[in-house]
């Protein structure tokens, strides 16, 4: 990026084909473009969770899931880290299935041994939301949880498990060499959601609001080149981050989730979105009381941007 520019952190939780807008973003030059001069992170293991890194001083803006500052502010937090541009629409995970040879129907998980995505709280309650809505008891299930998503992965290819979870490019993968096929995406049963999204502290939305405004530009400018242009070519700018995995796999991983329209087509975090995302939260009993929109979104800066 250009020495010139204003200096910003920013950081994605890990990495994976779901956070798409960010690399685009990133590598498109869409930032650059706004003057921004950007150093990009995963998240350091040093930082338990993007909240650490965000108050410490670490990063100053990271990809994250708003469930992270709902449950925050429903503990009794003072302040919680705010989202301003929503990342990602949808659920980015899929259900996969050893089977490769019958029709999936949701009774198929009664009795079944699932290996859930452990690395988060959000997906295995975004999959039991979709559960519930589709007439199956998450009890019924047998689970093999808490796996970090390398360990997860092995222990399906070894053998253990009916069902896996995975986000792209995993669930690719494991589609391509035979291993699974692909049961059910969570995007498109759970519906229009807040899933993940930028967040920043108060006190940097609020001493940085010109360089947040150049961000939600270029971040705006690179939505629209993402929905806009064939999973080819977003894979050329995509590839590059996952240089262990066949760039194929890469271009069949972003052309599944634009099929589902995971990607927002703008920086806009509204209501409807974020409650859709307390739902999942209120019923899988992971906050006790549902959280004001304004506690931990801030609309005003993406609106003020793209007025």
């Amino acid at each position: 990026m250009a020495a010139s520019g204003r200096p910003l952190r920013l950081m994605e939780v890990f990495r994976t084909v779901f956070y798409t807008p960010i690399y685009v973003s990133v590598a498109g030059g869409f930032l650059e473009s706004q003057g921004l001069d950007v150093t990009f992170m995963t998240r350091p293991p040093q930082f338990a969770n993007v909240t650490s890194a965000l108050e410490q001083g670490a990063v100053d803006i990271s990809g994250s899931g708003i469930m992270n500052s709902i449950i925050l502010a429903d503990g009794g937090a003072d302040t919680v880290p705010a989202h301003f541009a929503e990342i990602n629409a949808r659920d980015g995970f899929f259900i996969l299935s050893r089977r490769t040879d019958a029709q999936f129907q949701w009774e198929m998980l009664r009795g079944a041994t699932v290996i859930p995505a452990g690395f988060s709280a959000m997906p295995p309650a975004s999959f039991q939301f979709a559960l519930r809505n589709h007439g199956v008891d998450p009890a019924e299930l047998n689970l093999i949880p808490g796996l970090p998503l390398d360990e997860a992965v092995a222990t399906f290819r070894s053998g253990q498990g009916d069902f896996i979870q995975l986000p792209e490019p995993a669930a690719e993968q494991l589609i391509a060499d035979g291993t699974a096929s692909l049961a059910v995406a969570l995007g498109p049963a759970n519906g229009h959601i807040a899933y993940s999204s930028f967040a920043a502290t108060n006190d940097f939305l609020d001493r940085n609001p010109d360089l947040v405004d150049s961000f939600i530009k270029g971040y705006a400018r690179a939505l629209t080149w993402l929905r806009d242009s064939d999973p080819e070519t977003v894979g050329e700018i995509v590839a590059p981050f996952f240089p262990d995995v066949p760039s194929e796999l890469i271009v069949r991983s972003v052309a599944r989730y634009k099929d589902q329209e995971t990607w927002p087509s703008d920086p806009h975090l509204e209501e409807p979105e974020f409650e859709g995302l307390q739902d999942i939260l209120v019923a899988a009993d992971m906050v006790k009381q549902r959280q004001a929109y304004t506690r931990v979104v801030r609309p005003e800066f993406a609106r003020a941007a793209l007025a």
